[in-house]
């Protein structure tokens, strides 16, 4: 995971050097917040997506329409266990994760003095932070999952001003199940959908 985060890094440096050497870009530091909708995949996960909640900082540079935005973000998410694990009850998790995703973006709609709208892909990388059962099903759940997770993201913003409004969809691409460890030997992959309000100070 640290390879591939230091490569796309390294990618995102070369894009923004070579969009420089053009002409002088427009630098962006905000902050953002919002709703975390999770959900893992597998037999044994609900399929319903549950709330939680995201904060951090965004990083952007632009040039027209194209730019480029890494954000750093902490976020909780949580999972409940389906009742075929165990008849009596099901388990609740809540997760928290610090996640560094690295957006390629391009503006569709707007003017100067319209709303802009941007749209954006690219990966996101996660760590697990902590883990913890909320209804003492598990004991030491952090060990059932890999700490760190490699995801897809698609998005899209409506900036205006120094307010951004924003949706994206998150799907994991990596198997966060520690099968060393976890005795269900199955595939889970994490899948949330974002809403959140951000402010850009520059």
């Amino acid at each position: 995971m640290k390879r591939t985060l230091l490569f796309t890094l390294l990618a995102a440096t070369l894009f923004v050097s070579g969009v420089n050497a053009q002409s002088p870009v427009k630098a962006d530091v905000g902050i953002k917040l919002g709703a975390n909708f999770s959900q893992l995949g597998g037999d044994h996960w609900e399929q319903s997506y549950q709330p939680g909640v995201l904060a951090g900082a965004l990083f952007g540079v632009r040039k027209h329409k194209i730019g480029l935005q890494v954000e750093v973000l902490v976020n909780s998410s949580h999972y409940t266990t389906k009742d075929l694990i165990d008849s009596v009850r099901k388990g609740d998790f809540r997760a928290t994760y610090f996640d560094i995703p690295v957006l390629f973006e391009y503006r569709v709609l707007g003017t100067k003095l319209s709303p802009k709208v941007w749209v954006m892909a690219g990966p996101q990388f996660s760590n697990l932070m902590s883990i913890k059962s909320l209804n003492d099903y598990a004991g030491d759940a952090k060990s059932t999952f890999k700490s760190g997770n490699i995801s897809a993201v698609v998005g899209v913003e409506v900036r205006y001003a120094k307010f951004t409004l924003g949706g994206r969809y998150i799907l994991g691409v990596t198997n966060i199940n520690n099968e060393d460890v976890s005795t269900i030997k199955q595939s889970w992959s994490s899948r949330s959908g974002q809403v959140y309000l951000g402010f850009r100070f520059i």
